[in-house]
């Protein structure tokens, strides 16, 4: 089956897609771009991923060419193309090909449509921490270094992701928020992360049935946790069994708020 591509106002087979050297995605990484799923042919939260693009291309000072009705249709004919039962849908915006090497110019635009599967439901996950707070922790660069430079120390501990804290202070996974569970009540930070959009759905749910903080935690918080979970497009609300060598044993809270997500999913 082809596979069929967005890029600069054309939808095409994706053996022809091509940029130039000079773009400053591969230069320098400036770019941004944004994540969510089409379930059989339905995108998932898909007005909130545009805002969050819009609003990351925006912070980067990167002049998006085109219409937010173009990119829209445009995500719905590379759905209807792809047709897989469950399609991750990729929207990029690059610094563009620069005359110097390091100045942003016109971007050039790029959405991918790839199948993937979602982790089974019942799967937990080990994290390990790692001292770093991310650069522009609001905006969803193309950046994604420190993660990538851990993995062999991620895949020697048996971690599926990192923990990212700093001066005490727990953000984000490294590609997910992440939440902690004590008594009936669930906390997430608030400062030096990236508003995720299954984030902001669970809150939303949340908040109708437990007692919710949005603040600063700190690393010993998490220690002391009853529950540990993380969240994102691809993952939904995933239960984390490990941090470092300390087990949670509970998913009780994370399993709920799994179920309430998928109601509202399905909404």
């Amino acid at each position: 089956m082809k596979e069929f591509v967005y890029l600069n106002g054309n939808i095409i087979d994706s053996q022809n897609a091509h940029l130039h050297v000079t773009d400053l995605a591969l230069l320098r990484g400036y770019g941004v771009f944004d994540f969510f799923r089409a379930i059989e042919g339905k995108p998932i939260f898909m007005e909130e991923h545009l805002d969050r693009f819009e609003a990351s291309t925006q912070k980067m000072n990167l002049l998006l060419p085109y219409s937010r009705d173009h990119i829209r249709d445009n995500i719905l004919e590379i759905v209807k193309l792809n047709p897989h039962k469950l399609l991750g849908i990729k929207l990029i915006c690059t610094g563009g090909y620069s005359v110097d090497g390091y100045s942003p110019t016109t971007p050039n635009l790029i959405m991918l449509g790839k199948p993937f599967a979602m982790q089974p439901t019942e799967k937990r996950l080990k994290l390990m921490t790692v001292k770093h707070i991310r650069e522009l922790a609001e905006v969803k660069t193309l950046n994604y270094i420190v993660p990538i430079y851990h993995l062999p120390q991620m895949r020697a501990v048996q971690a599926d992701d990192v923990l990212y804290h700093y001066n005490g202070y727990i953000s984000e996974s490294s590609r997910s928020n992440v939440f902690i569970v004590k008594g009936d009540k669930i906390i997430t930070p608030k400062s030096h992360i990236l508003r995720g959009i299954t984030r902001s759905n669970i809150l939303q749910t949340a908040k109708l049935h437990f007692d919710v903080e949005e603040r600063n935690i700190r690393l010993k918080e998490v220690w002391e946790a009853d529950e540990v979970f993380i969240s994102g497009s691809t993952k939904r609300v995933t239960s984390v069994e490990y941090v470092d060598n300390q087990q949670f044993k509970s998913r009780k809270t994370t399993d709920k708020l799994l179920e309430l997500l998928l109601k509202k999913e399905k909404e």
